[in-house]
């Protein structure tokens, strides 16, 4: 470990403990977090009135562990030491590579892959051309980035595992959190705007579950630094919808109740993640 980590790696502790340390502090976090997010979208479960405004309550909805970061933060008094460990990205630029770019890229090939084994051929769209979807990729995981769904990992992985990891074994943290994780969605279900509607609450669970270890990776990886796995839950979340949609890379689109294939890429990446680690969910090198 190089000096410039470990200091930084000291800096994250001091700041979780500051917040209060270890298991109180996540569920203070995680209370604050379900309680913002679902009051929000309990308005379009509870007014019917209100659905040509789902969209805009879902996404404002996904803010809830963002605020609940920022107000135990600034609580704590560290509000701008945090938000520079979180961000920051210095020495942390191959982490965010992976996180944006690599993990993305393998997790959709395998999918194509195992969709053409298991389902049948694909087709790249002419009308319009799949190019487009294609190059039009990056600008679109910094939209969904900005617009909700990818904050919600300056809390989860900003506050909640860090004070997990600080109590549990990363492996009970990445559990815990994954099924904690999947709970918080629960309420959409009931909202008919929401595009992981169409998925069983098995499938939800599984998705959150796996992909948890892999998110705790790239961020203790990352010496603390969140935009890895930011960008990664950006990232799969727009290539779910570049491969189903009408109008995106495939003609005709990808079936959408293919959601049990991407749940055991992700299993088998985390097992891959847990294996290379020992279980310790960080890799031994630089964060640069």
């Amino acid at each position: 470990m190089t000096a410039h980590n470990a200091t930084v790696r000291v800096e994250t502790d001091r700041q979780v403990m500051v917040m209060g340390g270890g298991l109180g502090t996540a569920i203070r976090f995680y209370v604050l977090a379900f309680v913002s997010s679902w009051a929000v979208w309990g308005t379009a479960i509870v007014w019917a009135s209100l659905e040509d405004w789902e969209p805009l309550i879902i996404i404002a909805g996904a803010y809830g562990p963002l605020l609940a970061a920022v107000v135990m933060a600034k609580r704590a008094g560290i509000a701008r030491s945090w938000i520079r460990q979180v961000i920051g990205l210095r020495r942390r630029v191959r982490w965010v590579l992976i996180g944006s770019v690599a993990l993305p890229l393998v997790i959709a090939l395998v999918h194509v892959t195992a969709y053409r084994t298991l389902i049948g051929s694909v087709a790249l769209s002419s009308d319009p051309p799949w190019y487009w979807a294609a190059a039009a990729a990056p600008v679109n995981v910094w939209l969904v980035f900005w617009l909700g769904s990818a904050l919600e990992e300056f809390g989860w992985q900003g506050v909640a595992v860090p004070a997990l990891t600080e109590r549990f074994h990363p492996l009970v943290a990445a559990a815990v959190h994954g099924v904690v994780w999947g709970t918080w969605h629960l309420p959409l279900l009931l909202v008919d705007s929401w595009t992981g509607g169409d998925q069983s609450i098995a499938v939800l669970y599984g998705i959150t579950v796996t992909l948890s270890p892999i998110m705790i990776w790239l961020t203790r990886s990352a010496v603390g630094g969140v935009m890895p796995a930011v960008f990664l839950h950006a990232a799969t979340n727009h290539y779910t919808d570049l491969f189903t949609d009408e109008t995106t890379l495939f003609d005709p689109p990808l079936l959408q109740r293919f959601d049990a294939v991407k749940v055991a890429i992700y299993g088998v990446i985390a097992l891959v993640v847990v294996a290379a680690t020992r279980g310790r969910l960080r890799s031994t090198g630089s964060a640069g």
